[in-house]
C-alpha cells in the first residue's frame, strides 16, 4: 500500500508542462501546437489525470485521440482506490443520514414547526459538510496523490533533465502546481485560451518570497 509522502527530487531537473485537458481538441491546430511543444521542448513523457479510473471515458475522449496522433509516450494517473474508499466512507455516511432526514423533513405535517425548522437546518449543516469534504478530497488531497504519482515517474526515468506535459482539469490545477512548485520544480501553465498560445511560467515559491 502506498504511502502519500511527497519529497523533492534530487539529482534531477525537472520542468513539467501543465494543461488543462478540458481545453483539448481533436483538431489540427491543437495537434500541430502540441506536436510544436512536444517537439520543441524534448518532451520525455506524457502523464494525463483520469478522474475516478475512468479509462473508457479517457479511450473515447478528443484527449486520447490527440495523443495518440503524437506518438508520445503517456501514462494514465489516478488516486488510489484504497484512498478513496477511505475518505469518502464517512462522506457517504453523511449522505445516507441526509436520505433519512430529508425523508423524515418531507413527511412531517408542519414544516415551519420548532422541530421542522430544527429538523431543515441539521439537514442544511450535512449539506454543506458533504460539499466541503468532497471539495478538500477532489480539490486538495486528490492533487496530491496525482503528483506523488508523477514524482515516481520521473525518479524512474534515466535522463537526468527530465521534460514532460501533465494534463488535468481545471479545477485541480492550483493544487497541482502549488505542490510541485513547493517541491522546487518547474511548472509552465500552457494557457490554450491565449490566442498566440504562449506559455507563462509559474514562478517558483522561491523566487516569490
Amino acid at each position: 500500500m502506498e504511502v502519500l509522502e511527497l519529497k523533492p527530487i534530487r539529482n534531477k531537473t525537472v520542468v513539467i508542462y501543465l494543461i488543462d485537458k478540458t481545453r483539448i481538441n481533436s483538431q489540427l491546430n491543437d495537434i500541430d501546437i502540441l506536436k510544436a511543444l512536444v517537439d520543441k521542448n524534448n518532451i520525455n513523457f506524457i502523464t494525463i489525470d483520469i478522474n475516478n479510473g475512468n479509462f473508457k471515458t479517457f479511450k473515447n475522449s478528443n484527449l486520447s485521440r490527440v495523443l495518440n496522433a503524437l506518438n508520445v509516450e503517456y501514462y494514465l494517473l489516478d488516486m488510489p482506490k484504497y484512498a478513496y474508499g477511505y475518505l469518502y466512507e464517512e462522506i457517504t455516511k453523511k449522505e445516507e443520514q441526509i436520505n433519512d432526514l430529508l425523508e423524515e423533513y418531507r413527511i412531517m405535517d408542519d414544516k415551519d414547526s420548532f422541530r421542522g425548522l430544527n429538523l431543515k437546518s441539521w439537514i442544511d449543516v450535512l449539506k454543506k459538510e458533504v460539499f466541503q469534504e468532497k471539495n478538500i478530497l477532489e480539490i486538495k488531497i486528490r492533487p496530491q496523490w496525482i503528483v506523488k504519482k508523477i514524482l515516481d515517474l520521473i525518479k524512474k526515468h534515466k535522463n537526468e533533465k527530465v521534460s514532460l506535459i501533465h494534463f488535468t482539469n481545471e479545477s485541480t490545477l492550483p493544487e497541482i502546481t502549488k505542490q510541485l512548485r513547493n517541491l522546487h520544480i518547474e511548472a509552465i501553465v500552457y494557457n490554450f485560451n491565449n490566442i498566440y498560445n504562449i506559455p507563462y511560467l509559474i514562478i517558483k515559491q522561491e523566487e516569490s518570497n
